[in-house]
This record gives structure tokens, sequence and C-alpha cells, in this order.
């Protein structure tokens, strides 16, 4: 067998190998703001949140939201009360198994909270649970 037609052989065979489930991100927002509610302001998703983004009163959290896009999933988000403005940012993304490498395949989870406002504010984004196939859970919070 020729060198080209047995790595063409593996590349077909590369393709067929592991099948990656749908990524979901599951997340709340907590509101550590103890006197006004924050409200979202931006959306930037692969799919839709389920339930949408709300509101979320003064000192309480969120609904527990969800989305998916298959094995890339994120969604950026921002949060403001006044002129405080927290960007999240969640991501779950899939990398294949390398037969040539013979590396396994695997998710990255990525999240992060940036202050984006006129005035500073602390936010947080932090991974609470670890599920199966890039499944990932976290907790969000603004102050």
């Amino acid at each position: 067998m020729k060198v080209s037609t047995l790595f063409a052989s593996l590349s077909v065979a590369a393709l067929g190998m592991g099948s990656a489930q749908a990524a979901t991100l599951t997340f709340t927002v907590q509101n550590k703001i103890t006197t006004t509610a924050i409200t979202n302001s931006y959306l930037n998703a692969c799919a839709a949140i389920i339930p949408s983004l709300a509101a979320v009163p003064a000192n309480s959290t969120s609904a527990v939201y969800q989305t998916s896009c298959g094995t890339t999933t994120a969604a950026h988000f921002d949060y403001t009360n006044g002129s405080k403005t927290c960007r999240f940012s969640l991501s779950s993304i899939y990398t294949p198994p390398n037969p040539l490498l013979g590396t396994s395949e695997y998710w990255t989870p990525s999240g992060t909270g940036t202050s984006r406002g006129g005035t500073s504010a602390t936010c947080k984004a932090t991974l609470t649970s670890i599920g199966t196939s890039g499944n990932y859970t976290w907790a969000l919070s603004m102050q």
C-alpha cells in the first residue's frame, strides 16, 4: 500500500472516531448589589439562552440558564447597574482525538467576568461543576 493511500485511509478512519456530544453551558447570575436590580444589556451567543436573560433583583440569584451549540458553545453577555457593567464570556470547545499523535478527545472550558463600565464592578465567573461531554456549570456574580 502506498504511503499516501495509507494516510488517506487513516484520515477517513479518524473522521469517524469519537462522536462528540453537544456541550451544554449552564449558569446562574448572582446580583451582589444590595440596593437595585442588574439588567442584561448585551448578548452574543451561538444559540438561544433558555430561559431568556432577565433582570436579577438586588441581592438575589437568577434562574438557571442554559445554552448549547454542539462542539463549540459560546456566550458573551453584559449585566449593567447604573454605570457598572460586567461582561461575562463562557465557552466550551471540543478537541477531537488525534490517532496519529495518540491523543484523546477533550473539552476546554473557559469563563471570565470583566468590568466594562464607567464605575469599576467586581465581576466573577466560577466553574462549579464539570460534567461529561463538555457540560459545564458556572456561577457568575456582579457587585
